[in-house]
C-alpha cells in the first residue's frame, strides 16, 4: 500500500498516466477512459502495468490525498485538465502538464527546423526540439529549450 498523497504513474511508452494514492489501497486519478476524476483499486488503475512512483510531491502529501477526493467527478480534458494536471492540482503545485509542454515544444521546434530556409532558425528549431525531448519527465522543458535554442542560434550566427 502506498502512503496517502503518493503520486503514482503508469508507463504507456509515449506518455505517463498519473494518479494520487489515497493511503487506503485506492488511486484517485483523472481518467481518459471515464472522462472524469475517479477512484479505483490499484489493479483497476494499473490496467496490467507496473505501478511506478512519481517525483511529483509537495510538503504535505497526506493533504494532497484529501484534496484529490474533493475533485471526484471533475471532467477530463487532454489539454486543460488531464491526469498530470490533476496530480499537481491535488498537491497544490503549478497546474501544468510537462508532457504536453514537451510534445508541443518538440513539434514546434521540429516544424521550424524543417520548414525554414534560414540556417539560424533551422539550428534554433532543431535545438528546441531536441532539448524538449531530452528534458526529464515531470520537469518543464521551457528552460532547457530556451538555453539550447539560444546556444544553437549563437553558434549558427558565429559560423555564418
Amino acid at each position: 500500500m502506498y502512503p496517502a498523497g503518493t503520486v503514482l504513474k503508469l508507463d504507456f511508452g509515449t506518455y505517463f498516466h498519473y494518479g494520487v494514492a489515497d493511503g487506503l489501497g485506492k488511486v484517485i486519478h483523472n481518467s481518459k477512459k471515464h472522462l472524469k476524476v475517479t477512484e479505483e483499486s490499484y489493479e483497476e488503475f494499473a490496467e496490467g502495468k507496473d505501478i511506478l512512483v512519481s517525483d511529483i510531491t509537495s510538503e504535505n502529501p497526506a493533504q494532497a490525498a484529501v484534496n484529490a477526493k474533493r475533485y471526484l467527478g471533475m471532467p477530463y480534458h487532454l489539454i486543460k485538465s488531464n491526469c498530470e494536471h490533476f496530480a499537481r492540482l491535488a498537491h497544490g503545485l503549478d497546474v501544468e502538464s510537462t508532457q504536453i509542454q514537451q510534445y508541443l515544444l518538440a513539434a514546434l521546434g521540429a516544424g521550424v527546423a524543417l520548414k525554414s530556409d534560414n540556417t539560424i532558425l533551422k539550428a534554433t528549431g532543431g535545438a528546441v526540439a531536441l532539448a524538449s525531448l531530452l528534458t526529464p519527465t515531470e520537469e518543464s522543458p521551457f528552460k532547457n529549450a530556451t538555453v539550447f535554442g539560444l546556444v544553437a542560434a549563437g553558434i549558427a550566427i558565429l559560423a555564418s
